[in-house]
């Protein structure tokens, strides 16, 4: 005789407890929030992060002696203008082709990515925020805004510095107003930084193949490209809409400058694009790369786990 078995249909059902709380979906919104929160305690809970933005703030605090660079002893009213305000507090970015800024979030943008895929917490993870589109969605705008706020408390610790240098070395006042779209620009660069690390982490799956690429790329390697396409029949300027050409000419108002100073800004900029046109490109670059790093995040872990 054969013995009688539980029926494994799914018309079996599950009654809970009289002390259990039924259970209820969790919608995308709900869970996005959940996953940003998630996200947040992770990096808000590392030594790291706040040794790194506390080392950032100390050197915004200093950008304001450098200041005294272009202040002549001599002269009673030295005069500071707002586009050289506006590179002082981005950390010269004009010279130095990124801003020294990003170098310090380098590691705060490679983490978040860094730490699912080549630690193996990746699983964990989806466990906890329900899915890998939503973890990758937090981690954007978590590392967007992160950036976005340090870019923006730096500037306005550059600012205050600088005015009180100025105030002190008696110097003349540079117009702010002019300084607020720069400074505002300087924020989105920095967010758009942060994107930018994250999606090369989850396209290369490493941390420091990444690293050195967003070292190497802007400071050399686009300027050489760019130089090569350059010879090119009917390619002449093509390397002034390069990523980080174009990142430089947001930052940069070469029409804010001097008539005398310009051809050198120009040239240390590498592209003629005027900063509205720049800033929409290089967004438009971010955003698709931050695309192409959710598709790597989704689909290879989704197939070697």
């Amino acid at each position: 005789m054969r013995s009688p078995v539980a029926d494994p249909s799914p018309r079996a059902t599950v009654t809970p407890d009289a002390g259990t709380a039924p259970l209820t979906p969790v919608t995308r919104a709900e869970a996005f929030r959940r996953a940003c929160r998630y996200e947040w305690r992770h990096l808000a809970g590392l030594r790291s992060t706040w040794v790194l933005l506390g080392v950032a703030g100390v050197l915004s605090l200093l950008t304001g002696v450098t200041v005294l660079l272009d202040l002549d002893p001599g002269e009673v009213e030295p005069p500071v203008t707002a586009a050289a305000m506006a590179d002082v507090i981005t950390w010269a970015s004009l010279a130095t082709q990124v801003p020294a800024l990003c170098f310090f979030l380098l590691v705060l943008g490679t983490g978040p990515v860094s730490t699912d895929l080549v630690r193996g917490a990746a699983r964990t993870t989806w466990l906890a925020v329900n899915g890998r589109g939503t973890a990758y969605a937090a981690k954007c705008l978590v590392g967007f805004l992160v950036g976005a706020a340090t870019a923006s408390a730096s500037a306005l610790l550059g600012a205050l510095s600088s005015a009180l240098v100025l105030a002190t070395a008696g110097g003349a006042q540079p117009e702010w107003g002019r300084v607020v779209v720069p400074a505002l620009r300087f924020s989105l660069w920095m967010g758009c930084w942060a994107l930018l690390c994250l999606a090369l982490v989850s396209l290369i799956r490493s941390r420091i193949v990444p690293v050195l690429f967003l070292c190497m790329w802007p400071l050399i390697v686009e300027r050489l490209l760019g130089g090569l396409l350059g010879r090119l029949p009917g390619l002449d300027g093509v390397g002034g809409w390069l990523p980080f050409a174009a990142g430089r000419a947001m930052l940069t108002d070469v029409s804010a400058y001097p008539a005398d100073d310009r051809p050198f800004a120009r040239a240390l900029v590498g592209s003629d694009l005027a900063t509205a046109p720049a800033t929409g490109l290089f967004c438009l670059y971010t955003a698709l790369i931050a695309a192409a790093g959710c598709w790597a995040y989704c689909r290879r872990d989704a197939t070697s786990g």
